[in-house]
């Protein structure tokens, strides 16, 4: 019997964390649930713990700290950006992308209250959006209820057509037209003339027949047999034009709810630029000294990563292993925190107001070497980290529906199975196999004779490459960066 695979929760990845004393077992152990497809839900968190502790030790770091009220932040952010980015031999050529960035402002700043006017604005009109959203999803589940309903109905009718399922099928439209079709007549319909005028037989009878002909042959009075006749017409009339009825407005609701798909997939890529921006303008509490209320100051957080695969060589540990390739890629890993606190001077241009930030930086750098999965959770961490307000409005609300839309809108199709004929046998195909078995053993022992490249002392040689390469990396940033600005280097 096949043991049911464990899937942990919150809590119980977080327990399992702390037993784990070790960071490189715990690097291990989320890697593990960031690759397994079963935790695509808590990927967010998986990301988060994940990120924290890949960023956690750097092979190599240096730190540079001044005041400069002269040279504000924008010099030295576009200084890193552009050397980390540019070829040799004016940079370090490595692909670079933005982390996470956030900011506060005290309150009694004019940078704190313009910051607020743009992110209402934003909200405002986000807001708007959304409300037509809910608006949309709600005439869209009203929707698929219908057209659950009529594809219910449309099930009995094809059951009709069958010989196998008919018997059943006609029994339930039967019932369903005596209960919303001629309970509307009042006392004259089939339940109430068998309760109140003793028409036991009719109701019986009724779902009996299948045919107007065969009437006459059945054991009943003559009045009996009329008032058959008429709710077997009416049945029949019924059955024909309700049929029709309900494919056409099930193929009108289906076209109604392309449409409104569509409106909500318009009406959600109209909302997250307002959302997003919101996002982005919404200052995070740092709860730090540097912010003080009465003064005008800001403090900034922005990270830079810079990474770059370095390209294995298994032939330079031994011209054998020229052919071997490698499961894992490692690549440089170059980061930059720089923490920020200025104070802003407003200056208008002809683009309208700006604002200059003059003030004491602190800047980091740290060098990593990371394989392809550690690199994909750092680019992954600001991502998640942006879209938790888009996700819970909008991504969560399209995920939800669209597979029910899917299934009316995209029915996916039967396969239809073409049979095969069985093939036509070899008369010697028996024979070399025969001689396969006889001398299969042999094979294998010589492929366990044959030596195997030692992968493990590889991607470890590649992994002190990349170290190597990193620190090296750090190296040049972090002199050339002194040597430009007149600091002095050793």
């Amino acid at each position: 019997m096949k043991k049911e695979k464990k899937i942990f929760t919150t809590e119980e990845i977080d327990e399992k964390l702390k037993q784990l004393s070790e960071d490189e077992n715990k690097k291990n152990f989320l890697k593990h649930l960031y690759k397994d497809e079963d935790y695509k839900k808590l990927r967010k968190k998986i990301v988060k713990d994940y990120a924290q502790l890949i960023l956690k030790k750097p092979v190599e770091n240096y730190e540079l700290v001044y005041d400069s009220l002269s040279e504000g932040l924008e010099p030295i952010y576009y200084w890193i950006l552009d050397f980390m980015r540019d070829a040799s031999p004016g940079g370090l050529g490595l692909n670079v992308f933005k982390g996470p960035e956030e900011f506060e402002a005290s309150v009694s700043s004019g940078y704190f209250g313009e910051i607020g006017q743009r992110s209402s604005l934003m909200q405002q009109k986000a807001g708007e959006y959304l409300g037509a959203i809910n608006q949309v999803i709600k005439s869209i589940l009203n929707l698929i209820y219908d057209l659950n309903e009529f594809k219910i109905r449309l099930d009995i009718y094809e059951q009709l057509r069958s010989p196998e399922t008919k018997e059943g099928a006609l029994y339930s439209l039967k019932a369903l037209w005596m209960d919303t079709v001629d309970s509307k007549k009042g006392r004259g319909s089939i339940n109430l003339l068998a309760q109140d005028l003793q028409f036991y037989t009719l109701r019986d009878a009724f779902f009996y027949i299948q045919n107007e002909e065969r009437i006459k042959d059945l054991d009943l009075n003559e009045r009996v047999r009329n008032l058959l006749r008429i709710k077997l017409k009416d049945f029949t009339h019924w059955l024909e034009k309700s049929e029709q009825e309900i494919r056409k407005r099930y193929n009108v609701e289906r076209a109604y709810l392309r449409s409104q798909a569509g409106s909500l997939k318009l009406y959600a890529g109209w909302a997250k630029p307002y959302l997003k921006a919101a996002q982005k303008l919404k200052m995070k509490e740092f709860n730090m000294p540097d912010i003080v209320n009465s003064f005008s100051n800001i403090e900034i957080k922005i990270s830079l990563l810079g990474e770059k695969q370095v390209t294995p060589d298994p032939a330079k540990i031994h011209p054998s292993f020229k052919d071997i390739k490698l499961d894992t890629n490692y690549s440089k890993v170059i980061v930059v925190d720089m923490d920020f606190r200025g104070v802003p001077s407003a200056i208008t241009t002809q683009g309208g107001r700006q604002y200059v930030h003059g003030g004491r930086a602190e800047i980091k750098f740290k060098a990593y070497a990371l394989d392809d999965t550690e690199i994909a959770v750092l680019k992954a961490r600001e991502l998640y980290e942006d879209m938790d307000l888009v996700d819970t409005w909008v991504e969560t609300s399209m995920d939800e529906l669209q597979a029910e839309i899917d299934d009316y809108l995209n029915p996916k199709k039967e396969e239809t199975k073409i049979p095969t004929h069985p093939p036509i046998e070899w008369p010697l195909q028996g024979t070399l196999k025969g001689f396969k078995e006889m001398f299969g053993p042999l094979t294998d022992l010589a492929q366990l004779l044959k030596p195997s490249p030692p992968k493990e002392l590889i991607q470890q040689d590649l992994k002190e490459h990349t170290i190597k390469s990193a620190k090296g990396a750090l190296g040049i940033l972090y002199t050339v960066y002194k040597k430009s600005h007149g600091m002095i280097t050793p």
